[in-house]
């Protein structure tokens, strides 16, 4: 039996025969694909990679750390984070640049791998099986409704809302709230574990709740999905109170992202150049709290206007700036470089930089697609194939490796490789038709070797296979297979 953190309550037995931790698991990667196709999910390297660089340090030291979390950005201002089934937590853009310091933006972090680590979503399955998964929809509806961006997303975001919440009754929202408080504590023991402030739980908690006695009316969408009652900020500040206060400096990325997310929350031209003027008028009067990040975030909304000058200038001094170990910093100066370049030797050598950052950083995500992005533009395919294949051959999870692979072999007009490489792509989307499709496009282009000819064949057996038991067992159980019409296409 897993240990359990102290004095948490007891909520009763995990769900195991409602949700199993597998089952859980495919129900979240329903959910993420639904979520992936959504304009508001942000797939930023830079800020990918951060937030599951501070939410692994979180799992390391908590008792969910053999659980495979996944932690992704969400381009919305509001302030708000919230937890899928099987360890994939979402984070808005707003609440990053909401957190007054990173510990803050930690113990959020940490309060949702505490619902992970309990498994509320199971447990919620045992008290009401049918309404729980009632509640669940509907919060997901609300979720891509909000993010629908039509002038009636919030009337059907609160209406998915309300339906949920009448379907759910009120056992639920006891749950709900019994759930908050075991994730307080869970979430408290995992931020101390990583060397965090612990006073970052409570503060984040306090000025919550200190915005909602002056906007009664307009209370805070963290409050609205994870209801805080006096109980439960009590027993934060004490167990804070109670803590050796732990004063940790924030970290370089923890100040870049901030700059970045600002720059990404409002990507239109207007909010571009507001930005540029945000960051400009920090540097100008020597107010920010980070003149590296005010230079970084300067050159990044410089360059998606189109002021190249600007900022390469930026960029390098936001470099020049900062000691400190960056792969974003390396990133932005190699990249801002190529945008600017005029000549064949300034785009080699924005390239060369780029190529060096990925060998300085070799577990970094965000140096790699870079360096990848670089030698694409700069058609330098075979090299960028070569590149890619050793990072395969490191990880096969990222789904982004397999589609800049088959971009490569289109361009250089290896279409078996390509459609291989597509079809591992949809399997990591979780499309087992749709790489079925490209692997059959694969045996009809038949260029290439026989050894590869052979691992097409096998791996097309494999997946027609797979897919046959699948649908097998949905029909066992009674249940129509999922729709698959908006699957991707290559």
């Amino acid at each position: 039996m897993r240990a359990q953190a102290p004095d948490l309550p007891a909520l009763g037995d995990v769900a195991a025969d409602d949700l199993s931790p597998a089952n859980e698991r495919r129900f979240g990667e329903q959910i993420m694909r639904q979520v992936r196709r959504d304009p508001a999910y942000l797939p930023d390297p830079d800020t990918h990679d951060y937030l599951n660089t501070l939410g692994f340090k979180l799992v390391s030291v908590s008792p969910a750390r053999y659980t495979d979390f996944e932690f992704f950005a969400v381009r919305d201002p509001m302030l708000n984070a919230f937890a899928f089934p099987g360890g994939f937590i979402g984070v808005h853009s707003g609440l990053v640049l909401g957190a007054a310091n990173e510990s803050e933006l930690a113990a959020v972090l940490a309060h949702e791998i505490g619902h992970v680590e309990q498994r509320h979503i199971a447990r919620m399955l045992a008290k009401q099986r049918e309404g729980s998964f009632i509640a669940i929809g509907a919060l997901l509806l609300a979720l891509l409704a909000a993010r629908s961006g039509s002038s009636s997303s919030g009337d059907a975001a609160q209406a998915a809302i309300m339906a949920g919440q009448a379907a759910a009754v009120q056992q639920q929202l006891n749950f709900s709230r019994e759930a908050e408080r075991e994730a307080d504590r869970v979430g408290f023991q995992t931020l101390l574990g990583a060397g965090f402030d612990p006073a970052g739980m409570a503060s984040f908690f306090t000025r919550l709740q200190q915005g909602t006695r002056i906007y009664e009316s307009a209370a805070p969408e963290y409050l609205r999905t994870h209801p805080l009652t006096v109980e439960r900020l009590s027993d934060i500040q004490n167990r804070a109170r109670e803590t050796h206060v732990r004063q940790r400096p924030d970290s370089l990325d923890f100040n870049l992202v901030r700059a970045r997310l600002r720059v990404l929350q409002d990507d239109s031209p207007q909010g571009r150049r507001d930005s540029a003027v945000y960051f400009r008028n920090q540097i100008d009067s020597r107010t920010a709290p980070s003149l590296t990040a005010a230079y970084y975030g300067l050159a990044l909304a410089s360059m998606r206007l189109d002021e190249h000058a600007t900022a390469v200038g930026a960029a390098r001094n936001a470099r020049l700036s900062s000691q400190a170990p960056s792969p974003m910093l390396d990133k932005i100066v190699s990249q801002t470089s190529h945008a600017a370049a005029r000549t064949d030797a300034e785009r080699a050598e924005a390239v060369r930089l780029a190529r060096e950052a990925a060998a300085r950083y070799p577990v970094s995500r965000l140096t790699a697609l870079h360096y990848v992005d670089l030698l694409q533009k700069s058609e330098q395919h075979e090299t960028a194939v070569a590149f890619l294949r050793d990072q395969l051959a490191l990880s096969r999870s990222d789904p982004r490796l397999f589609e800049l692979l088959a971009r490569s072999y289109e361009r250089l007009g290896r279409r078996t490789l390509q459609h291989q490489a597509t079809a591992e792509l949809y399997v990591l989307l979780g499309s087992a038709p749709a790489a079925i499709d490209q692997l059959q496009l694969a045996r009809r282009a038949n260029d290439a070797d026989f050894y590869t000819m052979s691992e097409v064949d096998a791996r097309l057996r494999q997946l027609n296979q797979q897919l046959r038991e699948y649908r097998e067992q949905l029909a066992r159980e009674g249940r129509a297979p999922p729709d698959e019409e908006n699957r991707p296409k290559r």
